[in-house]
């Protein structure tokens, strides 16, 4: 792995913050045809951000949503193409799984677009229930409890 990235979380509204909407509209909402900036990012100020940078430049990006009984709800992740498939993203997972644990919550739930199914699974995330349809494209429910 990179030794030159720095995983850290940031602010909702901040610069990175406006660096991770055109990263995930890039990466995730445009090519379905949809647009992030149509959807209520407001809700987005009580969730926690995390981001992996280089020289200041935004690489990867994740939000995470507390849920009932410890539990946080990933989402849109978003790896910069030039960057996948180096590991920053599973450092990225990891570094979050860690803050988590600080905070004393008890896991991760999330959806997995299929594609990125055994991504999560060589993570230790493990599927549950059956396969659905979200955002017009295929997804795996899965979880990674620790508590």
């Amino acid at each position: 792995m990179n030794s030159s990235i720095l995983y850290r979380e940031y602010d909702w509204g901040s610069d990175e913050y406006g660096q991770a909407l055109i990263l995930r509209n890039r990466l995730l909402r445009r090519p379905l045809g949809l647009c992030l900036y149509d959807e209520v990012l407001s809700a987005e100020k009580d969730f926690l951000h995390f981001g992996a940078f280089q020289e200041g430049q935004l690489l990867a990006t994740l939000l995470l949503v507390p849920e009932e009984n410890g539990l946080y709800r990933m989402k849109q992740v978003a790896v910069e193409e030039a960057f996948q498939r180096q590991g920053i993203g599973l450092g990225l997972l990891q570094f979050c799984e860690a803050a988590l644990w600080e905070k004393g919550a008890v896991g991760i739930v999330l959806h997995a677009r299929k594609t990125a199914e055994p991504f999560y699974v060589k993570a230790g995330y493990v599927p549950t229930g059956e396969p659905f349809t979200e955002v017009g494209i295929p997804h795996q429910a899965m979880e990674k409890r620790w508590g």
